[in-house]
């Protein structure tokens, strides 16, 4: 395995640490301050008294330690708006003010167009004469028929809200996802909301994609072939459809389509193909790979995915120059370490955990593999190496696919071992049909033939996607179990490098673990709970019981809400159904009463514990709570919010709970 470099190791993992704690424990900035000030003062001490000794004091290493461990905990609060001093929504005082904004990228679009943007300036009131410089990223929702491209600047009304956080149990926290990637604001506009800023132009760059994407458009490639090949080449996933995304997703290949790590690989293995020429000049080598390595980044949108790639690879791609024997983990650990002080977010992306993951887990292991049998044949050898580091990789990755995809693609070495060999290819073959493309040169044999490539990729990862049943799919891990299984790994790891009785201990316990804390999950789920969810336009009653669902509501309307799969998932449920929803339960000893849009609440006799409005009814709350006193009034997503607003005044004044779900999210018990 070579020498690792320990301190740096120790860096990472001391650094890592205090942003770990900073980040489950919520500590203030304030309150970190003093800590990693006494800190400093006792590394400056330590330091000159050891100058001046043969030998390093013991409590050095400690002090490095903290100060390095309150430095990751003082950046991850750096990145939070309370702690900006020109962050944009702290100049917001009025509803008049203006914000500017340049948009930076286009997201994928759902019911409505997105993109982020840069907030440049605050306009206090309608005076454009007073303005504050500020900074910041948002996200804006605009309307379908928006014709707004990334580059432009604009001028729009100051109404940001915070990114709503998910209203029911088990929902995706997109609210988390977006904070993580540093937007905390969004700002909903209309199209008469919107002043295009005349005098601002594009950026070079973003003419430059936006020409690239014109070309690709204009060439004569089909829907699906025309937004794989986007992907691929300049990174634009936003025409992908759900269908194709989830075919890859269950052939394994959806590394394919995101821009990351494999791709930035193999543009460095072909720079390195490229310029073996230059052997005995390793700087000119090393200059010209950094400048192919980063004009691949910015030909893909320098996506976050994309410059963390890069910035890994530089390393490798110095630690390959400086010498050849040189450790990949040192390597990989030291860009690690950049990273995270970069951007101590970087640490919650997902792409950045299964990139690391994934590397780190093929520098670990693909040796050993290497030692177990060298082929004779060159094409053995090949061919061998893809389906060894496919192994190495998806093993490093597995505990998080689990974690935050719930499924686990049988057929990943098939996929791998079709497609790989020829990614280089198409990614050769698309830069060269851009460049053509930008000069008017571009013959049709040749987008005839690449854009049979990309459908017979199409149809092969549709084949493999179709084979449901080696895709095993419903898989729940809590946290406590991923920090196991990747126990399981790296204990197997120094178990093939020692072969000790100690470490065949320590795997054996990491597994009878894993299994326990199985058990122990599937436990804590075999409770029976009840929810009130939240659902626009809809009403919705969720009975649990152990591994059984039962779903009262409007099957036909509510039966197709993804949602449920995500809540199927976490609850470890094995079986569904759908009922339609009554006006009377008792469910988990608890009588729930519904009115709904019938109005019909005059059962005197049925006192409920808790009083569902449903689809806005027409009743005078006053009345209803003398006649039937409930224990606690819940409105859900069905309602109006005008009705909502006098229901909450009606049992504030009569001193009845009141529960909003809308606001507070789904209601359990």
């Amino acid at each position: 395995m070579g020498y690792i470099n320990i301190k740096i190791l120790q860096f990472s993992i001391a650094f890592l640490c205090g942003i770990l704690a900073a980040h489950f424990f919520e500590i203030p900035l304030k309150i970190l301050i003093i800590p990693a000030g006494i800190s400093i003062a006792f590394f400056l001490f330590f330091f000159f008294k050891a100058k001046s000794q043969l030998y390093q004091l013991p409590y050095f290493g400690i002090c490095c330690f903290l100060v390095l461990f309150f430095f990751g905990s003082i950046s991850y609060q750096l990145k939070f708006p309370e702690n900006k001093p020109f962050y944009f929504s702290k100049f917001i005082n009025s509803e008049e003010d203006l914000l500017k904004l340049k948009l930076t990228e286009e997201l994928k679009p759902n019911f409505q167009k997105r993109f982020i943007a840069e907030a440049v300036q605050v306009i206090q009131g309608q005076d454009s004469m007073k303005s504050q410089p500020v900074f910041g990223k948002i996200l804006i929702g605009l309307p379908l028929t928006s014709r707004l491209k990334v580059g432009q600047e604009i001028i729009v009304p100051a109404n940001v809200s915070e990114i709503n956080p998910p209203l029911n149990p088990h929902q995706f926290n997109y609210q988390e996802y977006m904070k993580f990637q540093g937007i905390f604001h969004q700002i909903q506009l209309s199209k008469d909301q919107i002043l295009i800023d005349q005098k601002a132009k594009p950026s070079l760059l973003s003419k430059i994609r936006y020409s690239l994407l014109e070309t690709l458009q204009n060439s004569g490639f089909k829907r699906d072939e025309l937004a794989v090949i986007q992907a691929l080449i300049l990174g634009e996933r936003t025409a992908i459809s759900n269908e194709l995304y989830q075919n890859y997703a269950a052939a394994g290949a959806i590394h394919i389509l995101a821009v990351s790590g494999l791709h930035v690989g193999i543009v460095l293995l072909l720079i390195n193909f490229i310029l073996k020429p230059l052997q005995q000049s390793k700087i000119l080598k090393f200059t010209l790979t950094l400048i192919g390595i980063w004009s691949f980044a910015l030909l893909t949108g320098l996506s976050a995915s994309v410059v963390r790639a890069s910035f890994m690879f530089s390393f490798v791609a110095l630690g390959l120059q400086i010498n050849r024997k040189v450790n990949l983990l040192n390597t990989l650990f030291s860009a690690f370490y950049v990273l995270i002080l970069i951007n101590p977010f970087y640490v919650f992306q997902v792409g950045f955990q299964l990139s690391f993951a994934a590397v780190f887990s093929i520098a670990l292991f693909q040796p050993k593999f290497s030692k177990l049998w060298h082929p004779k044949y060159k094409i053995v050898r090949f061919f061998y190496s893809i389906i060894t580091v496919s192994i190495c990789a998806q093993i490093g990755v597995l505990p998080l696919s689990l974690f935050y995809f719930h499924q686990f693609p049988g057929l990943f070495l098939l996929t791998n071992i079709v497609i790989l060999p020829g990614l280089g290819i198409l990614l050769i073959s698309g830069i060269l049909i851009l460049v053509l493309g930008i000069f008017d040169l571009l013959p049709e044999v040749l987008v005839h033939f690449y854009s049979i490539l990309v459908e017979n990729l199409n149809h092969f990862i549709a084949w493999v996607a179709s084979h449901e049943r080696f895709i095993i799919n419903d898989i729940h891990l809590s946290h406590f179990s991923v920090l196991l299984l990747f126990g399981i790994i790296i204990s197997s790891f120094f178990l093939l490098q020692q072969k000790k009785k100690k470490q065949v201990l320590l795997t054996l316990v990491n597994i009878i673990l894993f299994q326990i804390s199985l058990f122990f999950d599937q436990y804590q789920h075999s409770s029976e709970e009840i929810f009130i969810l939240n659902k626009s336009g809809s009403s919705i009653i969720a009975e649990k019981k152990a591994d059984l669902l039962n779903l009262y509501g409007n099957a036909q309307k509510d039966s197709s809400w993804s949602y449920i799969d995500d809540f199927k998932i976490a609850e470890k449920i094995s079986n569904i159904e759908f009922k339609e929803l009554q006006n009377f339960y008792e469910l988990k000893q608890k009588r729930i009463m519904v009115i709904d849009s019938t109005a019909l609440f005059n059962f005197p006799e049925f006192n409920p514990d808790i009083l569902l409005l449903s689809n806005s009814p027409k009743v005078n709350l006053n009345r209803v709570i003398e006649v039937l006193k409930p224990g606690i009034i819940i409105a859900d997503a069905s309602n109006y919010p005008s009705f909502i607003e006098l229901w909450e005044q009606t049992c504030l004044n009569k001193k009845v709970p009141f529960y909003q779900t809308g606001k507070k999210g789904a209601f359990n018990y």
